[in-house]
């Protein structure tokens, strides 16, 4: 199992965070993080980053010709660029992006709806169908260990700021069927991307998705699981729960590494461990371990 050190404050949490090493960072001690692990029965995961390393967003992509896709990058850049240091940018109303050049907290969650259903706009625009997506689905390769972890829990849920048809094809594929909460596209009578379906999944949906979850599934939120890779996270993670960040130390993508650090102060004190890692088996070890221990 990896090194377990028990850190109190955000502080030393960043710091050792800085160093890359692969450990758990337990905000709790670490006998409490192990009678946390012995009473979960059910999981909640985040998909892209944590359950897999890649993107789906950008397996999709790939599909696209490449003036669409720089379309769908300049949306993407153009949201972590207003919401990577937390900050708002004020303008003077006699600038005409006085508003729109200003991402307002509040406002955050149509954007990101509206990026959502922009994407499959331009997926509708590349011709993209949904034999094609199924198949997309199918090359997105999990995080070592990721499938080990999904199988210790039943139920469990797949909640993702992305797409239903991807994430459900990916873990029939892979032999882990799970409920998801993701955005849903629909398609014409050619196959064809046409649109989606409005009830979408953006970051703030997360907290509604997995209340749902437990509601529907009977679980208590100390029975829960939840794992994610960001801030958006956070919304899945009751305060009674075991909520895991996921810090990968090879993360190649500045602009999420950078969003996942700047906002590491809003997640601290939901969470009971970082696992520092870019495999989930000391998470799946740590787990059964703990079972074994706690067994009558």
């Amino acid at each position: 199992m990896l090194e377990m050190l028990h850190v109190a404050s955000l502080e030393k949490a960043t710091e050792l965070l800085a160093e890359k090493t692969p450990r758990l960072l337990c905000r709790l001690a670490p006998a409490e993080i192990m009678k946390q692990a012995a009473r979960v029965k059910a999981g909640a995961f985040d998909f892209d980053g944590t359950l897999v390393t890649g993107s789906q967003w950008k397996s999709v992509e790939a599909l696209m010709p490449a003036p669409l896709k720089a379309e769908q990058e300049s949306i993407r850049n153009w949201y972590y660029a207003h919401t990577n240091n937390g900050n708002e940018l004020s303008l003077p109303v006699t600038d005409p992006d006085w508003f729109h050049g200003t991402l307002i907290k509040g406002n955050r969650l149509v954007a990101e709806g509206a990026w959502i259903a922009e994407s499959f706009r331009l997926f509708g625009k590349a011709g993209i169908t949904e034999a094609q997506i199924k198949q997309v689905s199918f090359g997105i390769s999990p995080r070592e260990g990721a499938l080990d972890l999904l199988n210790l829990f039943d139920p469990r849920v797949i909640i993702s700021f992305g797409i239903e048809q991807v994430i459900l094809a990916w873990a029939k594929h892979h032999g882990v069927p799970s409920a998801v909460a993701a955005s849903r596209l629909q398609f014409d009578d050619r196959g064809v991307v046409s649109g989606c379906h409005i009830n979408l999944v953006a970051s703030e949906t997360k907290e509604f998705a997995a209340d749902l979850f437990r509601k529907a599934t009977g679980i208590h939120e100390e029975e829960l699981l939840v794992l994610g890779d960001s801030v958006v996270d956070i919304a899945m993670m009751h305060p009674n729960g075991f909520n895991i960040l996921i810090v990968p130390p090879s993360e190649t993508d500045k602009r999420i590494a950078d969003f996942r650090h700047n906002h590491l102060e809003a997640m601290w004190d939901k969470l009971s461990l970082i696992l520092i890692s870019d495999s989930l088996l000391p998470l799946v070890e740590l787990i059964e371990t703990a079972r074994d221990f706690n067994e009558p």
